[in-house]
């Protein structure tokens, strides 16, 4: 699966659309207050709190030598069956499933089944099962903490109060919640190996649109929209009884999904997820075009010129510098009240006739061209606008008003909004 940099994408069918695309001009320019991945190592995870009883229950059975109920039996068959290769009854007799590539070992019985669909559908696992993924910084952790993964806690009055300034609410209607960062990075540890910054780093921004840096949490007004009731329909255990593969099915974003988990030491750890069938698929895993602004570009951006002069008054420039050939390039402007949330973050890539947008936040990412033109208003004492004609049509376009551009052409401002150049000119 390939892996996009996304600020807001995954988060629009549960967020509610917070920004609106207005038929006309869109909050820009003059309207004020607009605004890839590397592999990771997976660990074993830690201890599962939802399994610890029941492991001490095996525990305690074993070292009994308890003939106990069937779960304990069962454990005991499990047991067995992994040292001893497979041999015993049926139950335990080697079989082959097709995961990718051939796996050996003892199908699972119904007993285990059960036990891995009761751990399944712990809130703090089921949505490690709503994304398609082979290695940590593709999973989509906001699915993963939507329904607040058991760690959540009630916003106090400060969070409520930056939720409601960042999306200009009144109140709040739904559930709210808020998750700590440090409360994250011990869940993310136990669970994947690496903490939030750590997956932040290679990649995965999928967050990134609830952090509130000013009380460094996670914050969301969220539903039970989400919740996928999981059953685990079959699954085997590798010879080395290190591993389990399990076919799952679920019964409203996945309906069929294949689940890795690692159960070294005692606990289990899921290490990837493959969706088969469900309509998450429509969202995720589509071959989507490519980003046709550089990668490395939107996950480093430059803003090296020292545009402070334009940065917070309404300065006016040169209008007659503001050209298409003038703008050729790719310009990236980031809103300084957002501290490092990049939510809001815009680029613009002009190719001759041609326009490319990024803007996350009113669901533009970059993937096709636009026609694009300058519009001199010099007649009616107005500055320039850019018009990117992103319907088709000259209708309604997207628009900046530009006011003005550096003498150097490496940035451009629009009533305080200031693009920089992101390359050489």
């Amino acid at each position: 699966m390939r892996m996009k940099i996304r600020f807001g994408k995954e988060n629009r069918k549960k967020e509610g659309s917070k920004v609106f695309l207005a038929a006309g001009v869109v909050c820009m320019g003059l309207l004020t207050g607009c605004g890839g991945p590397q592999e990771a190592e997976i660990s074993a995870g830690g201890e599962w709190s939802d399994e610890e009883q029941v492991d001490r229950e095996h525990s305690d059975g074993e070292q009994a030598g308890e003939e106990g109920s069937d779960v304990g039996q069962a454990d005991e068959e499990y047991s067995d069956g992994a040292q001893a290769g497979g041999e015993g009854s049926d139950d335990e007799q080697t079989e082959s499933v097709t995961a990718g590539e051939e796996t050996v070992g003892r199908k699972l019985t119904e007993v285990e089944l059960q036990e891995y669909t009761e751990w399944i559908r712990d809130k703090s696992n089921y949505g490690f099962l709503l994304s398609d993924w082979e290695n940590p910084t593709q999973i989509n952790l906001f699915e993963v903490f939507y329904g607040g993964a058991g760690i959540s806690h009630e916003g106090t009055e400060e969070q409520i109060q930056a939720y409601l300034n960042r999306y200009e609410e009144e109140g709040i209607y739904t559930d709210f919640w808020v998750i700590d960062k440090a409360d994250m990075d011990i869940f993310l540890l136990e669970k994947v190996g690496l903490t939030y910054d750590e997956l932040l780093m290679k990649g995965n921004e999928s967050l990134e649109g609830i952090y509130y840096p000013e009380t460094d949490c996670f914050c969301l007004q969220a539903g039970d929209t989400n919740y996928c009731m999981f059953t685990c329909t079959d699954g085997v255990l590798n010879e080395e009884g290190t591993e389990v593969i399990l076919q799952c099915e679920g019964d409203y974003w996945v309906s069929k999904c294949e689940v890795v988990v690692n159960i070294v030491g005692g606990t289990k750890a899921i290490v990837s997820n493959h969706i088969i069938e469900g309509s998450i698929l429509e969202e995720e895993l589509i071959d989507e075009p490519a980003c046709l602004i550089e990668q490395e570009i939107l996950n480093n951006p430059k803003f090296e010129a020292d545009a402070s002069v334009v940065e917070n008054s309404y300065v006016l420039g040169d209008w007659s510098k503001i050209t298409k050939e003038a703008l050729q390039g790719t310009w990236y402007h980031h809103p300084k009240s957002e501290g490092e949330n990049r939510q809001y973050d815009v680029a613009l890539k002009f190719d001759g006739d041609e326009a490319v947008v990024y803007y996350p936040s009113v669901d533009f990412y970059a993937e096709t061209s636009y026609e694009w033109d300058i519009i001199d208003r010099s007649d009616r004492d107005l500055c320039p606008e850019l018009d990117i004609y992103f319907r088709g049509t000259k209708d309604a376009p997207l628009v900046w008003y530009i006011l003005g551009i550096s003498e150097n052409r490496d940035y451009f401002w629009c009533n305080g909004e200031v693009f920089y150049r992101q390359e050489t000119p």
